[in-house]
């Protein structure tokens, strides 16, 4: 096949196209493109003639630096599967994942070697595999004793590139398997539906070893344009960073825009360079979207979107003033349905699970076949979303399938009780939970965080939903708290707060 969609191919064409354009650059040093392209040659040499071969599973443990960049490139152009893990993982979580990838290699910062150390002593199968230490002269050695020429390694389009793993890490891990072709078209995607290009100058403050931040900062790599890579978010310099380098592209889940919002609206730093405020990874308060127009941008685009199944819907900004509570249009590549327990199509306004067939979505769960079985069914992915399309074809999504209530035989659907309480003045954030009760089967509960300095006013929250919500979708219980629990993309964890609230693992909530 001529030009075939190859990750590292795109980083050859801009060190031609590019050669002194800044690529990356973070808190220690930057890179132009041809620098970058010659230490990413230099990197996939070294690994052929250390023995690691095409399809050999290597991990990461390696945070938002330019090295992470380095090695996931190198290992494209070899057609090696790079498997990036959270550097803030604990022995078990590693020893958990480790065993099940059976990584060849191991790339690692320094600051995680101990907790690795202390994997090995949990898993003995761990010994054989090889690690190359990231802040050490070990790697320094493997970029500058190799030869800078373009590996001699066939690489296809259909050849796997990557490993995104998308659950709990105690038990068997679920990893998403990405080739090469799959990869490139999300850069496309996010140039079609956002306009990503060369033009942009980015800003990376979420962890790099997540789909989100890595997703866009490939796909401005694959135009060429230029990313700022911090090493974790602070939003004084996220602000900062804005207004110094005229940031133009800005990636954010709903909680960074919360304290994002909490500065700015006293610092007032110039955010008008911003053309793409991108948010993904759960609801944003109405009240914070207001906020985030008035304050920061209305460029604002949320996208719709898991590791499982990519892209599936955005919300540009026209969308967000005409269907302000929708999810968007579905992406211009994806098939988007709405289905019952059986399978058929339900209709318009109607509930039902989301599920999706695009070339955006994984090639299934790396050497777990059961898993892919189960949410892949005659070539669409099952969401385990709920959701409904209006009469013009805008997605409004209604929650998790497994978190449904069903109360008296009845389901209510949180996302939707959660909407009217996030209208009230004194909510700053709300989750709805279903509690045992010995006569409705389940009772809806909220547990709400209020607003500084407002008053606990449970009984004010219940007959705020009454006014607003069917009888049966009232929460019969609130909780004030002082804050919510979240996963490392920003969403609410439901199962966490159910256990938080718990008084025992079998008691009722």
């Amino acid at each position: 096949m001529e030009n075939p969609l190859i990750i590292g191919d795109a980083l050859k064409r801009n060190a031609a196209k590019y050669p002194l354009k800044i690529a990356v650059r973070d808190c220690l040093r930057e890179v132009t493109y041809r620098e970058l392209n010659d230490r990413v040659n230099r990197l996939a040499n070294s690994l052929l003639s250390r023995g690691i071969h095409k399809n050999d599973p290597v991990a990461l443990l390696v945070g938002n630096r330019i090295e992470h960049l380095e090695i996931v490139f190198a290992l494209a152009k070899i057609g090696a599967l790079a498997i990036p893990l959270d550097v803030k993982w604990r022995a078990l979580e590693m020893a958990s994942t480790l065993r099940s990838f059976k990584p060849v290699l191991l790339f690692a910062e320094s600051g995680c070697l101990g907790e690795f150390s202390a994997a090995k002593k949990q898993e003995a199968a761990l010994h054989s595999i090889s690690t190359a230490v990231v802040d050490e002269d070990s790697y320094k050695a493997l970029i500058e004793n190799s030869k800078r020429e373009e590996p001699e390694v066939e690489v296809g389009e259909s050849d796997p590139f990557m490993v995104l793993i998308t659950s709990g890490t105690t038990g068997f891990p679920k990893g998403c398997v990405s080739s090469q072709r799959t990869y490139v078209l999300h850069c496309i995607n996010n140039a079609i539906e956002k306009g990503l290009g060369v033009h942009d100058r980015a800003l990376l403050s979420s962890p790099i070893y997540f789909n989100h931040g890595r997703s866009y900062t490939l796909g401005m790599l694959y135009f060429g344009a230029t990313v700022f890579m911090h090493s974790h978010f602070d939003p004084k310099e996220v602000l900062s960073t804005i207004e110094r380098e005229r940031i133009t592209y800005l990636g954010a889940v709903p909680t960074m825009c919360e304290r994002l919002l909490q500065v700015q609206k006293t610092a007032r730093y110039d955010t008008g360079s911003l053309r793409c405020l991108a948010i993904t990874g759960g609801k944003v308060h109405p009240t914070v979207l207001e906020d985030l127009k008035k304050y920061i941008t209305s460029n604002i685009y949320r996208t719709y979107a898991s590791t499982d199944s990519g892209q599936m819907a955005i919300s540009k900004p026209c969308d967000i003033e005409n269907k302000p509570l929708s999810a968007g249009r579905p992406v211009w590549c994806v098939d988007l349905r709405i289905v019952d327990e059986n399978g058929a199509s339900v209709r318009v306004g109607e509930v039902g699970e989301i599920i999706c067939k695009s070339p955006l979505a994984t090639q299934g769960y790396y050497e777990n076949p059961q898993a892919t079985a189960a949410s892949f069914r005659n070539g669409w992915f099952y969401t385990g979303d709920l959701g409904y399309f209006d009469e013009d074809g805008y997605l409004y999504l209604s929650g998790r399938k497994k978190d449904m209530i069903k109360s008296g035989g009845v389901s209510v659907y949180p996302m939707e009780v959660e909407s009217v309480l996030y209208s009230h003045p004194n909510v700053l954030e709300a989750a709805v939970i279903g509690v045992p009760d010995s006569d409705w089967g389940e009772a809806v509960k909220a547990v709400v965080v209020l607003q500084d300095d407002a008053p606990d006013a449970e009984s004010e929250l219940i007959a705020f939903c009454k006014q607003r919500l069917a009888g049966y979708k009232v929460p019969k219980s609130v909780e004030v708290v002082p804050s919510l629990p979240h996963t490392e993309t920003g969403k609410v964890a439901k199962e966490k707060l159910k256990l938080l609230l718990a008084p025992d693992e079998k008691g009722p909530v």
